[in-house]
């Protein structure tokens, strides 16, 4: 099972665990984003969308008096049946290897930077780097404006990719 399949099943898993009697939105929630942000990053829409889902109070009264299901555990399943549908898009997106064995292989320095900027960012740091001259302090200016975890987590994933641990390897 690759590591990808690994990451899908454990979201499937979270699926069912919304269903349980003793159901914890609290636990759930942190274990998903975890999950979640390592699927998508610490600062993508998905993760925030489960880090926005609580109870209100007032709909803890509606649910008890109208006798229909808990509304925050459908909002949980629809927030989680969304990420899990993206994530089975961004799976089946990826070049399979095959195709990256055939492209210059740099593929995966870029994707931890897909994966945390937001696209305006992306699209900044794109044309910063690819502009003639580009000077090391114009690099470093743009990457401060950015929280620490962002950048270690674009560095982890770059040098814990695949292609990386090949070419050490070499």
């Amino acid at each position: 099972m690759t590591i990808d399949a690994s990451y899908l099943e454990l979201l499937e898993k979270q699926m069912t665990l919304i269903d349980q009697r003793d159901f914890d939105l609290a636990s759930w929630k942190k274990a998903t984003i975890l999950i979640t942000s390592s699927c998508f990053g610490v600062n993508s829409p998905q993760v925030a969308a489960i880090d926005k889902i609580d109870y209100a109070y007032s709909s803890w009264a509606l649910r008890d008096e109208s006798g229909t299901g808990d509304p925050v555990k459908t909002e949980c399943k629809t927030i989680l049946s969304t990420i899990i549908s993206e994530y089975k898009i961004r799976l089946s997106a990826k070049p399979s290897d095959d195709a990256t064995n055939t492209s210059n292989g740099l593929e995966f320095m870029w994707l931890p930077f897909e994966d945390e900027l937001t696209g305006a960012a992306l699209k900044k740091l794109k044309l910063l780097i690819t502009k003639a001259n580009v000077q090391p302090e114009e690099v470093e200016a743009f990457l401060k404006d950015f929280p620490n975890q962002t950048l270690v987590n674009i560095l982890q994933r770059a040098l814990l990719a695949k292609e990386f641990k090949q070419w050490l390897n070499q």
